[in-house]
């Protein structure tokens, strides 16, 4: 009987406890594999208990750049939210983040915009990773700048 209990309890205990995101990051975009819109794409990377780095890409001088910027987050059992103020040449943006923790589904919200994202977990070196995403996203500018007319 007192094994019976103790599993129970136990069973209980494991249906609360969530994982903790430190170490693990994930890229997300409107469409997973779509490349050609490098704007809405961003990379998260949980750095430690309450640092997360937030990766995007910017265009200077038909060249993509990584920008990268960590803020801090809350994390609840169903959420983790962020909020970010990116600054590049002047332009500021402030973005807010709602990773839904089941589906890593991304609220994004910018300029009074709200965009729905899909997220996967990133395998490897996260910022190596992201390089090479970067790499993805600049064949795909280069093809569409040799292809507009003048």
């Amino acid at each position: 009987m007192r094994n019976i209990l103790t599993l129970f309890v136990l069973l209980i205990f494991i249906g609360f406890v969530k994982a903790s995101p430190i170490g693990k990051g994930l890229y997300c975009n409107e469409e997973l594999l779509d490349f050609t819109n490098f704007e809405n794409f961003r990379g998260i990377f949980f750095e430690s208990n309450d640092l997360v780095r937030v990766v995007g890409f910017k265009n200077k001088n038909n060249s993509l750049k990584i920008i990268s910027k960590t803020t801090p987050y809350k994390i609840s059992d169903e959420k983790i939210k962020f909020k970010i103020k990116f600054i590049w040449y002047g332009n500021i943006s402030f973005e807010n983040f709602s990773l839904k923790r089941q589906n890593l589904e991304l609220s994004h919200t910018s300029n009074n915009k709200i965009l729905k994202m899909k997220c996967e977990i990133v395998k490897g070196n996260f910022m190596s990773q992201m390089n090479n995403l970067k790499l993805k996203f600049q064949s795909d500018f280069d093809t569409k700048l040799q292809s507009d007319n003048i």
